[in-house]
């Protein structure tokens, strides 16, 4: 029987290649605001910023439990930070940090005992980089996080991954200048063989830079 992973951030980028990728040996249930046309796994239409509303998640889970689930969920804002918006900052901070924190803790009783739990961090959640600023405090925010998690949740398999750029259109709106250079761009192949061989018990390390 398959065993079923969750993920969120399905409708584009890294989200949907994994889900693309994993559908072939398992069950996945993806979690996004909007629908993809690819009606191969399950999808889930739902804003993870409404964070009140997270019990019409469970009711169409039901009673499965999952293997892995993957927080892949994401927002940024790449500028100057006088000149990005309120909004956006408070916006930034809920999905990439907020939202995962607390929907963990509503999913928990859904996971498998030896579950693993996979935060897509970044790069820039290790380093001091200008332009980014608030973007880069929701991923060392959620560095810290499952930090803390591996520490106290001994039953489950904590993870997170670090890529630099990832080769999407995540970056594309962006008011700076962003390097291409292929040294500096992670693939979302490479993202996809981790969460494989965390899968199959293969990759030990807490924390992975891509």
């Amino acid at each position: 029987m398959k065993k079923n992973i969750l993920i969120t951030g399905t409708s584009c980028g890294l989200g949907r290649f994994l889900a693309e990728k994993l559908n072939l040996n398992y069950n996945i249930f993806g979690i996004s605001r909007t629908k993809t046309d690819l009606n191969i796994f399950e999808e889930i239409n739902f804003d993870l910023t409404n964070f009140e509303q997270f019990d019409k998640i469970l009711g169409k889970i039901g009673e499965k439990k999952f293997e892995m689930i993957v927080f892949n969920s994401g927002i940024g804002y790449f500028g100057r930070f006088e000149d990005g918006g309120e909004q956006t900052y408070k916006n930034i901070i809920n999905l990439n940090l907020l939202s995962p924190i607390l929907f963990l803790q509503k999913i928990l009783p859904f996971l498998e005992q030896k579950a693993k739990i996979v935060f897509i961090g970044s790069i820039i959640g290790k380093k001091f980089m200008k332009n980014a600023s608030v973007y880069q405090a929701s991923k060392f925010g959620l560095r810290g996080f499952a930090g803390a998690l591996k520490n106290e949740l001994k039953d489950k398999k904590i993870f997170i991954i670090n890529p630099k750029i990832l080769e999407t259109d995540f970056h594309k709106n962006s008011s700076v200048f962003i390097p291409t250079d292929k040294e500096k761009i992670t693939s979302l192949e490479s993202v996809f063989e981790v969460v494989e061989n965390i899968l199959k018990n293969k990759e030990t390390r807490f924390e992975i830079d891509l």
